[in-house]
């Protein structure tokens, strides 16, 4: 069973690989909306600016959050 602390760690790492190298501005976590479903952990983020201000500009439309499984600590975008 994956821990909290755990699956955080894996969706940053996924963010890494994934999502943050095609932004010119940091992209984070948004801690108030994580959740934890019965088989993940889900992990929406957005641009740091709009999550801290409501800077607009750095907020990002359409994103799928980051989903990791509880069972196996596998990364993916959620559905």
């Amino acid at each position: 069973m994956t821990a909290p602390e755990s699956a955080r760690q894996i969706a940053e790492e996924f963010l890494d690989t994934e999502i943050r190298y095609r932004f010119p501005h940091p992209v984070v976590i948004v801690d108030d909306a994580v959740k934890e479903l019965d088989d993940v952990y889900v992990f929406p983020y957005d641009g740091k600016a709009y999550v801290e201000s409501g800077d607009w500009r750095e907020a990002m439309a359409g994103n799928s959050p980051v989903a990791v499984d509880k069972r196996t600590g596998e990364a993916r975008f959620s559905a």
